[in-house]
C-alpha cells in the first residue's frame, strides 16, 4: 500500500483512502473527522483543522484498560491481583499495541510530517501505538463501548498470547548469567523529540575479558516513550541478534 504524502493533511486521496479504512471499522462518513483526527500525528497538529490525535490517545489508553481488564476479569476468575497486573500488561505493552497497528496498517495511513517520515516515525513503535489508541477511540466516541470492545478483541485480545514471555530484559540477563557468567548492562543515549512527548534511546552491553584485557560488546539498541521501554526494545534487539543464524 502506497504511502500519502505526509505535508497534505487534506489531499483527497488520502481522505479517500481514510473514508475507505473507517467503513471497514464500521465509521462512515458522518465520523470521519473523528478517523481524520485519530490518523494525524502530533508533529501535523497545527497544520490540519482538525488538530491530531493526541486527545483521542488518552482517551483510547483509557478505554483500553477498561475493555483488558474486564476481559481478563471475566477469563481468568481464580487469578489474583498481581497476576492479573502481569497478563494486562502484556496486552497493553507497546509492543503488542504497534503489532496490532501494523496489522491494521496504521503506519501507511498516518499523516506524519516530513521529519518525522524521513526519521522512520510511521514504523516507531510508540507512533504506532498511539495511533491504535486513538482509533480505538474513534471507535468507542461512534459506536460505543460494544464496538470497542469487539475492536480491541479482533485485533489485540485474539492476537496476543498473555502467557508468553515479554520481559525481554530479564530473558537477556538469565541467557548471559547461564551461558557466559556475565551479567549485560544499559546506558541511555540522548533523548530526541519535544519536550512533552520525548523519545528515549538505549544501548544494551556486556563486558567481556580478552588477552589484552576487558573491553565493551555493544549487544543492541532499542527507543521507546520511557528509558525502561527503550531499555527493553534494546534487549529485544539484542536477542534477535543472538537467535539470528550466523
Amino acid at each position: 500500500m502506497s504511502q500519502i504524502n505526509p505535508t497534505t493533511v487534506q489531499d483527497e486521496a488520502w481522505h479517500e483512502r481514510l473514508r475507505a479504512f473507517g467503513a471497514r471499522l464500521g465509521l462512515g462518513e458522518g465520523h470521519h473527522e473523528l478517523v481524520v483526527r485519530a490518523l494525524t500525528h502530533r508533529s501535523l497538529g497545527e497544520e490540519s483543522p482538525l488538530g491530531d490525535n493526541e486527545r483521542l490517545e488518552f482517551l483510547g489508553d483509557t478505554i483500553l484498560a477498561l475493555i483488558v481488564c474486564e476481559h481478563l476479569f471475566h477469563t481468568y476468575p481464580t487469578h489474583a491481583e498481581g497476576q492479573l497486573t502481569k497478563l494486562k500488561q502484556r496486552y497493553v505493552s507497546e509492543p503488542s499495541l504497534a503489532e496490532a497497528a501494523i496489522s491494521l496498517e496504521l503506519g501507511t495511513l498516518l499523516a506524519i510530517a516530513p521529519g518525522d517520515d524521513v526519521a522512520g516515525g510511521r514504523e516507531r513503535p510508540s507512533t504506532l501505538s498511539d495511533a491504535f489508541e486513538a482509533v480505538l477511540a474513534a471507535v468507542y466516541l461512534s459506536l460505543g463501548l460494544e464496538a470497542a470492545r469487539e475492536f480491541v478483541r479482533i485485533h489485540l485480545i485474539d492476537r496476543v498470547d498473555p502467557h508468553v514471555v515479554w520481559d525481554y530484559k530479564s530473558r537477556l540477563q538469565e541467557l548471559y548469567q547461564d551461558k557466559y557468567s556475565a551479567t549485560p548492562f544499559y546506558r541511555s543515549a540522548p533523548s530526541e523529540g519535544p519536550a512533552h512527548a520525548p523519545i528515549f534511546h538505549s544501548q544494551v552491553v556486556v563486558h567481556t575479558a580478552g588477552e589484552s584485557g576487558s573491553s565493551e560488546q555493544l549487544l543492541g539498541e532499542g527507543s521507546g516513550r520511557s528509558k525502561k521501554l527503550a531499555e527493553q526494545e534494546a534487549a529485544r534487539n539484542a536477542l534477535e541478534r543472538l537467535e539470528r543464524p550466523t
